[in-house]
């Protein structure tokens, strides 16, 4: 901990000064260097590029001993005999028409690096975007170039690098068919040591970005082709351009890219890492029974991860006692009508990086199951033509009574098929103390037939229980079949669990369940610089059955059909609107164990009358709006008839009107200063009688001063009041109770109103070189902020010193 405090006044120190090369809104960029930026020496004819004209393949642009300065200027000689790539094409929103802005990236291989020297012009740099922020959160607010190197040229997977025009670095996994979402399957959370600078003109800007071969993998092979695209949005009209043209009616965009062909001697060396970690902490907590708050002593703790080549698309990564505390604490979640778990993004370093393999189509590896990791390995890479991994971690935390250790490991592998298809197996196994178990073994399938339609499949299997009882087995199915295009564009999924699959290294919400969804969508275009750009209709119907319901041919259990209309104004201006109809269709037994008082005062089985839960309507909207400079965001609200669930049973006793709105703010205040404000309500009044069931309501304010690249001051804000009133029988008003084994228990409501704060100071200069400082604390108020009697529960200091080594 003494060490930790004598790096205090290094980090105050460090607030004051510039980092060594950052530029804030081409602050202290010379005119000179502005010219130099714009005047190098041009290629030769035969070295450039024209994406659209088709000029895709570009020799090996290998220049030895090149001397590039990374400094966001394009004045070495070096540059004149770079590959220029030119003739981008917008993909987004026209399709196919000319790039609004000229766009140039120069490309230049040395022994140890591949560089890339970016201009993108703009008609008036006034209206460029751009911030200093944190690392990777440059994607949702300012112009930027990404970088797509798909290395093995197998056009599933790819290296990806963005820059914005200050040079703050985006990186992370590019994974077709990995998408669960808006935007392209980009996975966001590794991190990689490479360099780069961007400076703003009198032209638009430029950036210098040179990635080390060490932080690539690639094949082991004399002479090897990469495939290459790289793409440019301009924030604030949302156009998009790439340089190899990329069209929606194909599902793979990686088959749409470019090639560096005819790379020879690429050799990354010996890759060995090393980033040992000391962290010290002093928590806080309120004793229950005495009232009083008190401090534990400090502790200091030492931990360390450990990364080695084995060769140079194969590596192993180590951890032990793997410090997460940095990690930003999850925003609040509404739970007052929640039936089932709420899924959590997984946001610690060690179980982000190299895992995206284990993306499956069905949530069977969720590494947040591994609650307090002891120590873990990994294995990611390729072998052949296949993609392998394993993770293996010793969890401090198990449901077991005995105190032991879980013992977690997951393997992953998966085979490159045709142009575009894969097949792949996977293995989970978590055992807790030595005879509680759960294995799962799962393969699956992912056919992209004509360019354009993708067939999806898997099938997994489970055993859970204890070793010498009777193990309960269980079976998952799934199957996708989808179509991509501009215009026209559809998916069909079917997804089966049996009753007794269990996957405690995974995340499913339910089990025993059939589930299937048909969706279509249809988008109209405007002619270019139209007020509407696009809009258009989609469809969406789902139903869900009790497994041995769906396969003996019975009624559906929950339905919901919906239409949404979107559109897209100048701007980037989004707004979509939906309207749904729900039904849900329980059996008696499902409510098994409810109960409510007869007329005499007896106990008398709970069974709602089903009419009740039958089209239910409801109505939301989004406008989502990024066309103001200092201001963005997006506003959500609705309304909808919906049931009040049991929490025990998850089966609907009552249904409700439920009113949601959801406000979400971000502030550029400055180059240096972003702030975000969000609120989110919501409300339910009971159907019969008018009155309030639940309400909650979650502020949360964030700010964050960013000094230059690597230092920042963020603090979080957030009130979170939540309560939720008695189940009744909809009809008599009498309390439910549920009925277990030994007890009758009220369905009472519940109220909590609580109240954080963080504040955080980190120099990060490269992922995994770090000092930080923070406080956090929780506390709650005695009514819904009242604010006049807020007590503290639990508070934390905590500070953390951490040096990656490369090798």
């Amino acid at each position: 901990m003494k060490v930790l405090l004598t790096t205090i006044p290094l980090f105050v120190a460090l607030a004051g000064q510039p980092q060594v090369g950052t530029v804030s809104g081409g602050e202290g960029l010379s005119e000179g260097d502005r010219a130099r930026a714009t005047e190098v020496a041009g290629p030769d004819e035969a070295l450039r590029f024209d994406g659209s004209a088709g000029e895709l393949t570009v020799p090996s642009p290998f220049v030895a001993g090149a001397g590039i300065d990374v400094d966001g200027v394009l004045d070495e000689a070096a540059w004149s005999s770079a590959a220029v790539l030119r003739g981008f094409t917008q993909y987004d929103p026209v399709e196919g028409a000319p790039a609004s802005q000229e766009t140039r990236v120069r490309v230049l291989l040395t022994e140890k690096a591949i560089i890339f020297g970016i201009e993108a012009f703009e008609d008036d740099p006034s209206q460029i975007r751009a911030t200093l922020t944190q690392r990777d959160n440059i994607t949702r607010s300012d112009d930027y170039v990404r970088l797509i190197l798909d290395t093995f040229g197998a056009q599933r997977e790819a290296f990806v690098f963005s820059v914005n025009p200050y040079g703050v670095q985006h990186d992370g996994l590019w994974t077709q068919g990995a998408g669960r979402g808006m935007g392209p399957p980009i996975d966001n959370s590794p991190n990689f040591l490479w360099d780069s600078e961007g400076r703003i003109n009198a032209d638009g800007w430029v950036a210098e970005v040179s990635i080390p071969l060490k932080s690539l993998r690639f094949p082991e092979r004399e002479v090897q082709d990469w495939r290459i695209q790289v793409t440019r949005r301009i924030q604030r009209n949302g156009f998009e351009a790439s340089w190899a043209p990329i069209s929606a009616n194909e599902a793979n965009q990686l088959a749409q890219s470019g090639t560096l062909a005819g790379l020879q001697g690429l050799d990354p060396g010996m890759f060995l890492e090393f980033n040992p970690v000391l962290t010290g902490s002093r928590q806080g907590s309120l004793d229950d029974e005495s009232g009083v708050f008190t401090h534990e002593n400090p502790e200091a703790e030492f931990g360390f991860n450990l990364t080695y080549g084995l060769t140079s698309n194969l590596k192993l990564d180590g951890t032990y006692n793997p410090d997460f505390s940095q990690v930003e604490a999850d925003a609040g979640q509404i739970v007052v009508n929640e039936r089932f778990a709420i899924h959590l993004p997984e946001r610690r370093p060690f179980f982000l990086e190299g895992t995206e393999i284990f993306n499956l189509p069905q949530n069977l590896v969720y590494t947040r199951s591994i609650v307090n990791p002891i120590a873990g390995a990994k294995i990611t890479g390729k072998v052949g033509g296949f993609n392998i991994a394993y993770l293996g971690a010793m969890d401090e935390a198990t449901s077991s009574d005995d105190n032991a250790h879980a013992y977690v490991n997951l393997v992953r592998a998966r085979k490159d098929v045709g142009e575009s298809s894969t097949i792949g197996l996977a293995y989970t196994d978590r055992a807790e103390s030595s005879s509680v178990y759960n294995r799962v073994a799962s393969a699956d399938a992912r056919f992209v037939l004509r360019r354009r339609y993708t067939l999806e499949m898997q099938g997994a299997g489970s055993m859970d229980g204890i070793l010498g009882l009777d193990a309960a087995s269980g079976a998952l199915l799934h199957s996708k079949f989808s179509r991509s295009g501009r215009a026209f564009s559809f998916d069909l999924s079917l997804d089966n669990t049996t009753p007794d699959f269990r996957a405690r290294s995974g995340f499913l919400r339910r089990v025993g369940i059939a589930e299937g969804k048909v969706g279509a969508r249809y988008n109209f275009f405007g002619e270019p610089g139209a007020l509407l750009e696009r809009w258009g209709p989609r469809f969406d119907i789902t139903g869900l059955w009790d497994h041995d319901d769906f396969w003996g041919g019975e009624s559906w259990k929950e339905s919901r059909a919906s239409f949404t209309l979107s559109s897209s104004l100048r701007g980037n201006i989004t707004f979509w609107g939906t309207a749904s109809l729900k039904g849900f269709n329980y059996r008696p037994e499902a409510y098994e164990g409810l109960v409510t008082e007869g007329d005499g005062g007896e106990p008398v089985p709970f069974r709602p009358d089903q009419g009740m839960f039958q089209g239910l309507m409801g109505f939301s909207g989004n406008l989502h709006v990024s066309s103001w400079e200092r201001v963005r965001g997006s506003l959500r609200g609705g309304w909808s008839e919906t049931p009040i669930f049991d929490r025990a049973t998850r089966a609907p006793v009552q249904t409700a009107n439920q009113l949601t709105g959801n406000v979400d703010l971000t502030l550029y205040l400055s180059t240096h200063l972003s702030g975000a404000l969000g609120l989110r309500h919501e409300s339910l009044y009971r159907k019969e009688g008018g009155e309030r069931y639940a309400s909650a309501t979650i502020p949360r304010v964030r700010a964050q001063y960013q000094f230059n690249k690597a230092l920042f001051l963020r603090t979080i804000v957030e009130y979170g009041a939540q309560e939720s009133g008695k189940l009744v029988d909809p009809v008599t008003g009498r309390e439910l109770f549920y009925c277990g084994d030994e007890e009758c228990l009220l369905r009472d409501g519940s109220a909590s109103n609580n109240l954080s704060f963080e504040l955080l100071g980190s120099y990060e200069p490269s992922p995994g070189t770090v000092f930080y400082l923070g406080y956090s604390r929780a506390m709650t108020d005695a009514s819904a902020f009242g604010f006049d009697q807020i007590t503290a529960q639990r508070d934390g200091l905590f500070a953390k010193l951490s040096y990656r080594f490369r090798f």
